[in-house]
């Protein structure tokens, strides 16, 4: 179930782009979709963590 959800997320994610950009949807539901992205996907959480603790760092 994990691999099938990594292996389809960002081509579901990119068909959705391609779908709001056909039918010339406003761009407030792209912004939606990149803040899914942001949300769902755990690498992102991670990376912000890493960030988080090297800026408190300086």
């Amino acid at each position: 179930m994990r691999v099938g959800r990594a292996y389809l997320f960002y081509p579901l994610m990119i068909g959705i782009f391609l779908w709001l950009y056909i039918n010339k949807a406003h761009w407030i539901f792209g912004v939606m979709v990149i803040a899914a992205i942001l949300i769902l996907d755990p690498i992102w959480g991670s990376m912000a963590k890493n960030v988080m603790r090297m800026w408190k760092r300086r």
